[in-house]
């Protein structure tokens, strides 16, 4: 989750238009999350193709300034391949 562009939006002056594509997708991430308050319109400019797209962030939720207050939980441990453990022990 694209916590560090929350922190950048915390002292961010809203609405907030945003149209670089990857931050696009940061801003439907968020939105998804219910960390922000956006606007994300279908459209032609909002495709995964293109460099532009177009979002207006209208501010942070209690939920999303409660993510931005409380500590980063523990990175997850790396996935192992080729290891198989049986359940029928």
């Amino acid at each position: 989750m694209p916590l560090d562009y929350l922190a950048r939006l915390e002292r961010a002056r809203f609405p907030l238009l945003v149209r670089k594509a990857s931050d696009v997708d940061k801003v439907r991430v968020l939105k998804a999350a219910e960390y922000i308050t956006a606007s994300v319109p279908l459209g032609p400019l909002n495709t995964a193709f293109g460099e532009e797209g177009e979002a207006v962030i209208f501010g942070l939720t209690e939920r999303g300034e409660s993510a931005l207050r409380s500590p980063l939980p523990p990175p997850e441990a790396p996935l192992q391949r080729g290891r198989h453990d049986s359940l029928d022990d």
